[in-house]
């Protein structure tokens, strides 16, 4: 039996050497997409015009220069949580699942709903997604945005360069004075070893940004989605088995919206900062009308439509006809059972 001690120093261990290599790790992944533009820009010959090497050249250097600040941003970008006292259960949310009054039991201190210890970071991380090695960091609430354009640019940075070599490799082999005529042995050595590396990484590239997007269009995190997608087993159903849900799925268009913060420029990879900072998420409905049990059998269950609650919509509703009924009898002088009152 491994004893608490033993485990909390193999823990410190793993992840002192990981911050050790975080910088190693961090120049790799700097100098394999400069190494591509470098070959691509100076040292492949791809017989175009002009004009379309001065397009294909901008592009190269756009979408080298949008990763790199990406990178930079997912390093920089923290996700801790903010210094606030726990806050009181809201007794008027109907659905028991929204949570959001625990505590984190390793820095002692409030955790938000969807917020996750770090072991690695040793503190609690906003909509942690997971700890990533490569950018040495959390991805989480404020930096997801720009780690998932880190992965598209690099994705179709990886994508530009495979063709481009290709295109290159392709003209050596036709070339009526050999494979090994044009360029200088270095420069074989040199394109070998990138090519044999950045290969893997496109795939692995590819299948981040795919996994990603899938998570993006969900309202997911890979923790959640790791526990089936869903929070919790919920709505009534007579005679069949709980139906589990994603309580922070809202649509795919609304999805997308709210992970890059409703901006025009959702290409920039800005932090994201919300209105309510990680410690509230909109939520979806929870149930439709047909998972509720009907109690008066003059209404058919096939006439039921598929009609959904909004609580937040209900809510935010009835403070609206709140404010607009305190504007509407403003100064007013009512009689209440023989009492005058005087509405402020």
């Amino acid at each position: 039996m491994i004893h608490s001690s033993d485990h909390n120093q193999r823990r410190k261990k793993r992840a002192q050497f990981k911050h050790q290599a975080g910088p190693f790790i961090i120049f790799f992944t700097v100098l394999m997409p400069t190494n591509c533009v470098i070959l691509e820009q100076f040292y492949f010959d791809l017989k175009m015009d002009p004009t379309t090497q001065l397009i294909n050249g901008f592009l190269v250097f756009y979408f080298y220069g949008m990763a790199m600040w990406s990178y930079y941003q997912s390093i920089t970008i923290k996700n801790y949580t903010i210094e606030k006292a726990i806050p009181l259960q809201d007794n008027r949310r109907i659905d028991p699942i929204y949570k959001n009054t625990n505590s984190c039991l390793e820095c002692n201190k409030w955790k938000p709903i969807r917020t996750h210890h770090c072991s690695l970071c040793g503190k609690c991380i906003l909509k942690m997604d997971h700890h990533c090695p490569w950018i040495h960091n959390c991805v989480g609430l404020r930096n997801h945005r720009s780690f998932y354009l880190f992965t598209l640019y690099m994705t179709i940075g990886a994508i530009q360069y495979s063709y481009a070599s290709l295109i290159y490799f392709r003209f050596l082999f036709q070339s009526s004075q050999g494979f090994f005529f044009h360029q200088s042995t270095f420069f074989y050595i040199y394109w070998g070893l990138t090519s044999l590396v950045l290969y893997p990484t496109c795939a692995m590239l590819c299948f981040l940004f795919f996994y990603h997007t899938s998570l993006i269009l969900n309202n997911q995190t890979t923790l959640e989605q790791m526990k089936s997608g869903s929070n919790e087993n919920c709505c009534i159903q007579n005679d069949k088995p709980p139906r589990s849900i994603n309580l922070f799925d809202r649509g795919i268009l609304s999805n997308i919206a709210w992970f890059f913060n409703y901006s025009y420029f959702w290409f920039l990879p800005f932090e994201n900062i919300y209105k309510e900072d990680g410690t509230k998420y909109s939520i979806s409905p929870l149930c439709t009308l047909q998972d509720i049990q009907i109690n008066n059998p003059q209404i058919p269950i096939v006439q039921i439509p598929e009609q959904q609650f909004d609580f937040d919509k209900i809510e935010q509703k009835y403070e609206e006809y709140q404010a607009i009924a305190k504007l509407k009898y403003k100064n007013k002088r009512i009689v209440l059972i023989g009492k005058e009152i005087q509405l402020d």
